[in-house]
C-alpha cells in the first residue's frame, strides 16, 4: 500500500500528465487513485491513527463544505473544490495505511525524493527557456501548469524544505549526506531563480528559526549562512536588484511597488466581503468574482475571512491549535528518549510539518495558500508521527520498568528494532 501512495504523491506534484499532454487523456492521476482505493478496501492491512489534527482537518472540512453549500459563485461541481476534497482522500488513506515506523521513513523519502525530481525538472526547463519576465526580471517558473507561477512555485519550495530534517539522521554514508546537502542547494537556488520577494522572505524566517531552535546552531550557521552567499553571486545583476526591493521599494520597477501596495488593497476588500457574509463567505476560491476585482486575494488571510467567513477562521484557528498542540506534546514525550533514534525521527517528523505550517502562515501574507496540499499532508505526516512517537515511548518505558529482561525478551525487543530499520 506504502508504494502506492507513493506513486501517487509523484503524480501529484511531478504531474506528468500537465507535461506531456497524451497522459491527461488517459486520466492517470484519477485512474491511479481508483486503483488505491481498490487496493486499500480489499487487500492493504488497515489501522486507525487517533490523533487530535482528525479534528482540526475534519472541522476545516465542514467549514469548507458549508461554505460551498450557501455559496451563490461557487459549487461542489467546481474543480477546485474537487481538488480540495480529493487532498482529503490521500490524507485518510495515509493515517490508516501507515501501520510501521518504516513505512512513514519510506514515505518522508520519497517526498524528498519526488520534490528533488520535480525541481530539477524545473530547472532544467529554466536553462532552456521556459521563464517569464516579469517585474524587469526573467523568473523562473515549474514545470507544471499548478502552481507554476514564480511566488507559487518559490511557495512550494519553502515547504518542502524542513522535510530534509529527519532523514539527516539516517544520512550516515558520506553520498547520503552529499545528497541531502545537494537537495538543500537545489531548493534554495530554484527559490531564488523564481525571483519571489515572498519566497526569500519566507526562507529567512525559516533559517532564523532553525539556528534559535537547535542546539547546533553554531555548527550548522557556518554552512547556512556560506550556502545563500554562494548562490547570490551566481544571480544575475537583474534578479540582485528584484530582491534589493524588500529593502528599498524605490530601486525596482513601479510595478513591484504597486504589486505590494494591493495586497493591502484586496485585504481590505475582503473584508467588506466578510461585512456582506460573515458566517460562511462566498465559497472558495470566489473573491476574485464577489470582491469585482477579478483576482486573486494573493493573502492568506484576505482569502480566509472573505471565501470561509467566521466558520472558517474558527476552523483554520482550531487545525492551527492542533498543529501547535501536537508539538509540544511531541516535545514532552520526546524528552525522556531522546537518545532512542527512532524516537528522534519520529519528532523531527512532527517538528518539520509544524515548520512547513509556520512557513505557509508567513507565506500567507502575500499569497493565498490556504487551500494548498501542504495543509492536509503534513497534518497526515504529524499525526503518523505522533502515533510512532507515542508508540517507541511506551516500548522503552516498559523495557526500563521491567525488573529482570530474559534473553527472549532482548532477542524480541532486537528483532522489533532491526525490522524497524
Amino acid at each position: 500500500m506504502i508504494w502506492l501512495l507513493i506513486g501517487y504523491m509523484y503524480l501529484f506534484i511531478h504531474r506528468p500528465f500537465e507535461i506531456w499532454d497524451w497522459l491527461a487523456v488517459l486520466r492517470v492521476e484519477r485512474v491511479f487513485m481508483l486503483i488505491t482505493l481498490a487496493y486499500w478496501a480489499l487487500v492493504a492491512k488497515k489501522s486507525w491513527t487517533s490523533n487530535r489534527l482528525n479534528l482540526g482537518v475534519a472541522l476545516f472540512t465542514l467549514s469548507f463544505c458549508l461554505s460551498t453549500a450557501f455559496s451563490q459563485y461557487v459549487g461542489f461541481s467546481n474543480l477546485g473544490v474537487q481538488d480540495w476534497l480529493k487532498l482529503l482522500v490521500f490524507y485518510f488513506l495515509v493515517i490508516t495505511s501507515v501501520n510501521r515506523p518504516q513505512d512513514l521513513k519510506l514515505l518522508i523519502i520519497a517526498f524528498v525524493v519526488i520534490a528533488g525530481i520535480y525541481e530539477l525538472h524545473s530547472l532544467r526547463e529554466f536553462f532552456n527557456g521556459r521563464r517569464v519576465y516579469r517585474m524587469g526580471t526573467w523568473r523562473m517558473v515549474a514545470v507544471t501548469r499548478t502552481l507554476s507561477d514564480p511566488n507559487s512555485f518559490a511557495a512550494t519550495t519553502n515547504t518542502f524544505i524542513p522535510m530534509l530534517l529527519p532523514l539527516t539522521l539516517f544520512a550516515k554514508q558520506r553520498w547520503q549526506k552529499l545528497t541531502l546537502l545537494g537537495l538543500l542547494a537545489l531548493f534554495l537556488l530554484t527559490i531564488f531563480l523564481t525571483g519571489s520577494r515572498s519566497g526569500l522572505i519566507a526562507l529567512i524566517a525559516l533559517v532564523v528559526g532553525v539556528i534559535l531552535c537547535t542546539k547546533h546552531r553554531w555548527k550548522i550557521l557556518p554552512v547556512i549562512i556560506l550556502i545563500p552567499i554562494l548562490l547570490w553571486g551566481f544571480l544575475p545583476e537583474d534578479l540582485q536588484q528584484r530582491y534589493r526591493t524588500i529593502i528599498d521599494p524605490s530601486s525596482g520597477p513601479a510595478n513591484a511597488k504597486q504589486s505590494a501596495d494591493s495586497r493591502v488593497e484586496f485585504f481590505w476588500a475582503a473584508t467588506k466581503i466578510w461585512n456582506r457574509e460573515p458566517i460562511f463567505g462566498v465559497g472558495p476560491n470566489a473573491f476574485k468574482t464577489a470582491s469585482g476585482i477579478g483576482k486573486a486575494p494573493h493573502s492568506l488571510y484576505a482569502q480566509t475571512i472573505s471565501d470561509f467567513g467566521t466558520l472558517g477562521v474558527i476552523a483554520l484557528g482550531i487545525l492551527l491549535l492542533c498543529f501547535a498542540t501536537n508539538f509540544f506534546q511531541a516535545r514532552n514525550t520526546f524528552k525522556p528518549v531522546s537518545d532512542d533514534q527512532w524516537a528522534r525521527f519520529h519528532y523531527f517528523v512532527v517538528i518539520a510539518s509544524t515548520v512547513g505550517i509556520l512557513q505557509l502562515l508567513v507565506l500567507g501574507f502575500a499569497g493565498h495558500n490556504l487551500l494548498r496540499f501542504t495543509w492536509i499532508w503534513y497534518a497526515a505526516f504529524a499525526a503518523a508521527g505522533m502515533k510512532f512517537l507515542q508508540e517507541r515511548r511506551n516500548d522503552l518505558d516498559q523495557s526500563d520498568a521491567s525488573p529482570e529482561t530474559t534473553p527472549a525478551e532482548i532477542a524480541a525487543t532486537q528483532k522489533k528494532d532491526s525490522q524497524r530499520e
